[in-house]
């Protein structure tokens, strides 16, 4: 366990520690012309559940920065199967000194054609950031605040810089 400890922390330190922005221009206008988006967010691991981080509260927190944003969430029924989503993946790493390591990953999912085969079309990344860090297990709610609610706010100020309101 030390070990694992040990080699989180110096990703940490080599890593960037803050936001990976989106890499190009082309992620953020790969967001143009979208009229709304659905949203899918991961299950949190057993562990971080039990110590009080919940998939529920990712998602109001997700939700309503969205929402406060103007940005329009499709439900199952508003939705096609087609449409866009917006991915939240928290991933976390408990250790046996009362911390967690963790990575949140944010992702918008859309369905592109492939260069290579004429009218074939997947689901494919258009824009994605994420960051990694580390909290004590009594604060594993800050994953929310220091973590997730960055992200997204970085995505709606790209999506929001194609899709003026």
């Amino acid at each position: 366990m030390r070990y694992v400890l040990n080699l989180v922390v110096v990703v940490l330190v080599w890593g960037n520690s803050g936001v990976v922005h989106a890499l190009d221009s082309g992620s953020r206008e790969s967001l143009r012309g979208m009229f709304g988006l659905g949203l899918v967010i991961e299950e949190v691991s057993p562990d971080a559940s039990s110590d009080g981080l919940s998939q529920e509260a990712i998602r109001s927190a997700v939700e309503q920065a969205l929402r406060s944003k103007g940005i329009r969430l499709l439900t199952e029924r508003t939705r096609s199967g087609s449409s866009p989503y917006l991915y939240v993946s928290v991933n976390t790493l408990k250790e046996e000194l009362g911390l967690y390591a963790y990575s949140v990953t944010v992702d918008l999912k859309q369905f592109v054609g492939l260069l290579s085969m004429k009218n074939k079309k997947t689901w494919g990344t258009t824009w994605s950031t994420s960051v990694i860090g580390m909290v004590r297990q009594e604060n594993l709610n800050q994953i929310i605040t220091d973590a997730i609610e960055p992200l997204i706010k970085d995505f709606t100020e790209d999506f929001l810089a194609v899709n003026p309101r």
